[in-house]
């Protein structure tokens, strides 16, 4: 499989640190090649990953040097040898009081025990490995092995994830759990990972997008000329765009600040994100639009993942869904509290009067979307 190509009508590449760059060599040139599904060419995306790290390592030890540990492994891949061990490094963009810290160590713990021990994962938060992004970008090059992310962050590689952030497309979180529980929810999900290369993991609902601003939205014209920020993803920024906004692409651990100095009107996140990172008290304002519904997953490269022996394989997607799972009831259970707790912390919460004024602003967004998209829009509509 070759190696997905960014859409060139969409953002340009997030380029990693090259510190990022010398650890993600040193760990591809020291890692087995496990087996591979082979191309039309007769090559291997693993053994061009391999071969590639062994060039950038090359040149990185020539200017820096760099600490990090590389997964341990003995005997022969792919056997499943239990003398085999694996350090999977998992980032996310969340705080360490962020639900994906709580899934991240779930997955941690539970892997380890899975596996007895085979495979331990270390934790990073708070993009300490840089942006959602340039982690994306990174688990080709094993800078990176999983990454607690949604859809969207694959939509720079196919634009059939574009399909999680067409707007407006769910009536409640009950016409979504019958999408993403059922067979409609498994047919987009292989589609996306074969189109991209990235295997989206496990389900964690997060819960519906709302727009939080410093001053209150009650219907639409209330966005026309607000600078709102949204993820990289070009079907957001072409939704707020066409609902009047300004939509800003702008890395999730500046969003505070640049509300608070008011570079930023508002943002656009589900209540979990809101609450763990503090955006109400910088945009406490929350308006209810629900223009948009989404899981999380546990990202990783699909040529790596196929890599591992196949009980290790088995045992991440399990505890994939393990966790997801969780997380998903604890998501139902704690949106009652997350707006309490936002509301006794002085955020006001406002209903959204003329919805379908929303809806038809956006369909043109719609409409441009893939016929695949389109296609799976429409199915999703007639639940």
């Amino acid at each position: 499989m070759a190696v997905p190509r960014r859409r060139p009508d969409l953002h340009a590449p997030h380029h990693l640190h090259p510190a990022d760059l010398a650890l993600a060599a040193v760990r591809a040139a020291r890692r087995v090649i496990a087996p591979t599904r082979t191309t039309k060419e007769g090559s291997t995306m693993r053994t061009t990953k391999l071969l590639a790290g062994v060039g950038i390592v090359a040149l990185a030890l020539a200017g820096c040097s760099t600490g990090g540990s590389a997964p341990t492994e003995s005997g022969d891949a792919g056997t499943g040898d239990s003398a085999e061990t694996y350090t999977l490094v998992l980032g996310h963009a969340g705080s360490t009081t962020d639900p994906r810290q709580w899934a991240a160590e779930q997955f941690a713990e539970r892997i380890e025990e899975a596996t007895d021990g085979r495979v331990t994962v270390e934790v990073h938060s708070d993009s300490t490995l840089g942006t959602w992004e340039e982690m994306i970008d990174g688990l080709q090059i094993d800078s990176v092995d999983i990454v607690i992310e949604s859809m969207l962050s694959v939509e720079a590689y196919t634009d059939l994830a574009s399909v999680e952030t067409a707007p407006f497309l769910y009536e409640d979180e009950e016409q979504f759990f019958e999408v993403w529980g059922g067979d409609l929810g498994d047919e987009i999900q292989t589609a996306v990972t074969d189109a991209s290369g990235y295997a989206l993991l496990g389900n964690m609902y997060r819960g519906p997008r709302e727009l939080t601003t410093k001053e209150p939205v009650t219907e639409l014209a209330d966005v026309q000329g607000l600078t709102i920020r949204t993820p990289s993803a070009q079907t957001m920024l072409d939704t707020w765009n066409a609902l009047g906004a300004r939509a800003e692409a702008l890395a999730f651990n500046e969003v505070y600040s640049a509300l608070e100095s008011g570079v930023l009107d508002g943002q656009e996140n589900p209540l979990d994100a809101i609450l763990f990172n503090s955006i109400h008290e910088v945009a406490p304002h929350i308006a209810e639009t629900h223009h948009m519904f989404a899981n999380y997953h546990f990202i990783m490269w699909d040529e790596a993942l196929q890599g591992y022996p196949e009980d290790i394989r088995e045992a991440i997607i399990e505890v994939a869904d393990e966790v997801g799972e969780e997380y998903t009831d604890n998501t139902v259970t704690n949106m009652a509290d997350y707006r309490e707790q936002l509301e006794e912390a002085g955020a006001e919460f406002h209903e959204v009067t003329d919805r379908e004024a929303w809806v038809e602003a956006t369909q043109p967004v719609v409409e441009g979307l893939p016929d695949q998209v389109q296609t799976w829009v429409s199915q999703i509509r007639e639940m």
